[in-house]
């Protein structure tokens, strides 16, 4: 997670700013050579950075536009970072959808699987019941069977000996 950083203002900018000599020369305000240094970091123009001018005193209006430049690149830090923690959060947000997607998708999938196993079991247990069915009709066939031959048989042995059946069937 990132962290938002708040940009304050130095205590000692105020006193920095105040720390400026009146040049009797020049009647100009002449800051500390470390504040110059770092007016000449930022300058614009790279060969004012490069090299020390010191005819040319920083003025105020140098350090205006300093801290200006100051502050708009933290408020432009802290836009990218707002931006940043924003899309963060909707990739979060994304990726919690996800896992519920798949959770959701995941128990769908055990359930139905438990339903096919259920379906498949009672098909099973039907197909054992028709087995068995079948079998016993199979069974009570050949039984049939066998006491219509031995009815034939005894029809047969019993009718054999009258005269009059044999011209008949013949």
């Amino acid at each position: 997670m990132i962290k938002k950083m708040r940009w304050e203002r130095p205590l000692d900018l105020n006193q920095l700013e105040t720390k400026t000599v009146i040049d009797e020369k020049s009647e100009a305000f002449k800051p500390v050579d470390t504040l110059s240094n770092i007016l000449r970091l930022v300058h614009t123009d790279p060969e004012q950075a490069s090299t020390p001018d010191a005819s040319h005193p920083s003025s105020s209006q140098d350090w205006i536009n300093l801290i200006e430049r100051v502050r708009a690149a933290a408020h432009h830090t802290r836009e990218v970072e707002a931006q940043a923690q924003e899309q963060e959060q909707r990739v979060q947000e994304l990726l919690e959808r996800v896992r519920d997607d798949i959770k959701l998708a995941s128990e769908k999938v055990r359930a139905a699987e438990a339903r096919a196993a259920n379906i498949q079991a009672h098909a099973e247990m039907r197909i054992r019941a028709a087995d068995e069915r079948a079998e016993a009709a199979e069974e009570r066939a050949r039984i049939a069977e066998d006491w219509l031959k031995q009815v034939h048989e005894a029809i047969t042995s019993e009718f054999a000996s009258l005269p009059g059946l044999k011209t008949r069937a013949a």
